[in-house]
């Protein structure tokens, strides 16, 4: 298993729902599991199952999502494509109000023809102050069968994933010119933040030109009817298509995770955004922060101790009820060689100007021994239940396969 996001029911913060690229689903790639007790124990609910139009079946294949709204109605996501070539794809959403019965997927983004939704998002607002809580927010790019073109699209529903309404973003990229790898996130006001991955000229593998990538920023006031201008919030280098240093070619997508603070504390309505950069020598998780709405943001903060050099990766960024900013990401700083990783986490209590780390785990894990011949997955993901951080990420110390992991820190 891969790819791990993880949310907590608002209602139930002993509830967790954690979605994963979940080679058990076969021939479905997309499994969702749920933990009653706090992460101790946990259950696959849900394969996603078939969809057919027609005379094609459209299979769940990438992009596991999950979210609760403040009822507790757990929704999860996932990318669809279609049994004859793969030319056409969306997103589709299902819902469930016990996390045992769930309802039928429902279509949430796509574009009429040859398209297929990558690198999509779902969040869900929560905010008892917001007009538009408990409305449904699911992200992607649209992009072209041919790769000629592709867009930042942002679909909402009002009435509990029953119907979409889809805006665009950004304008159009055309070849060679690409969006990749959005995340979305809701303020205490009900303003949307959606985040993704510019590339100006994107070359294989959707790797950018001289290995420059640009961070974008948009935000909707309006229950996500329409979008700012897209702002550039930082500039990352990326190593040579997306190659972990050390594998035999493990790629390492770079999501730019974006948080709010939705506490009335010191650091309210303050924005995170983590992704790692390449320095040449090693990749360095980095948080930027932003007091102002998005509209000015701070100088990259390295989570990591500052004289150390090895690689970080996948990281993913949550902030709690209180304000805490919690970060966690994969680390190799403990094996010499830079090759086998531990999972790492970091808690700022002061408006992400600092980021005190933790060990999370003991044992190493190869990124080769992933089980899927060149991919360990793209993602990992983070939590807040009450005071407790609750970090989900890949993990082959059984030096068989990757599978899903769940671990964190408890605060006094």
């Amino acid at each position: 298993m891969t790819d791990s996001l993880i949310v907590t029911n608002p209602l139930n913060q002993k509830e967790l729902l954690l979605g994963s690229f979940d080679g058990n689903c076969d021939p479905s790639a997309l499994g969702f599991h749920l933990s009653r007790d706090r992460g101790s124990t946990w259950n696959r609910v849900l394969c996603m199952p078939f969809i057919y139009i027609k005379n094609l079946v459209y299979v769940p294949s990438f992009e596991p999502a999950v979210g609760y709204d403040r009822n507790g109605t757990a929704y999860v996501a996932g990318f669809y494509n279609d049994n004859e070539g793969g030319n056409h794809g969306f997103l589709a959403v299902q819902k469930s109000t016990n996390g045992t019965h769930w309802s039928k997927p429902v279509v949430a983004l796509q574009l009429a023809g040859s398209t297929q939704p990558l690198w999509t998002s779902l969040t869900v607002d929560t905010s008892p102050s917001s007009s538009w809580v408990n409305s449904v927010y699911v992200s992607g790019v649209m992009r072209t069968h041919s790769g000629d073109q592709n867009q930042v699209l942002v679909s909402h529903s009002a009435d509990g994933g029953a119907t979409w309404t889809q805006a665009a973003v950004d304008t159009v990229q055309k070849h060679p010119a690409e969006d990749d790898f959005t995340r979305l996130v809701v303020g205490q006001d009900g303003t949307v933040y959606v985040t993704w991955m510019h590339c100006p000229k994107s070359g294989p593998d959707r790797a950018c030109s001289e290995n420059t990538g640009y961070m974008m920023f948009s935000q909707s006031a309006d229950g996500g009817n329409s979008w700012s201008s897209p702002q550039q919030i930082a500039t990352v280098k990326m190593p040579l298509y997306w190659q972990l240093p050390n594998t035999k070619g493990e790629r390492v997508y770079n999501y730019p995770e974006i948080g709010v603070d939705n506490s009335n504390g010191t650091y309210s309505g303050n924005l995170y955004v983590v992704m790692y950069n390449w320095t040449g020598t090693y990749l360095r998780v980095q948080v930027i922060r932003s007091a102002d709405g998005g509209q000015t943001w701070s100088k990259p903060v390295p989570v990591a101790p500052s004289g150390d050099t090895h690689d970080q990766f996948f990281p993913s960024l949550s902030v709690s009820p209180t304000g805490l900013v919690g970060v966690s990401w994969l680390d190799r700083r403990n094996d010499p060689n830079n090759v086998d990783y531990q999972a790492f986490a970091a808690i700022s209590t002061d408006g992400g100007q600092t980021f005190p780390n933790t060990q999370l785990t003991q044992a190493f894990s190869n990124p080769d021994t992933d089980g899927d011949n060149g991919w360990m997955g793209d993602y990992t993901g983070n939590t807040w239940a009450g005071s407790d951080f609750i970090a989900a990420w890949m993990d082959s110390s059984n030096g068989v396969d990757m599978q899903e992991v769940v671990g964190g820190i408890r605060l006094k």
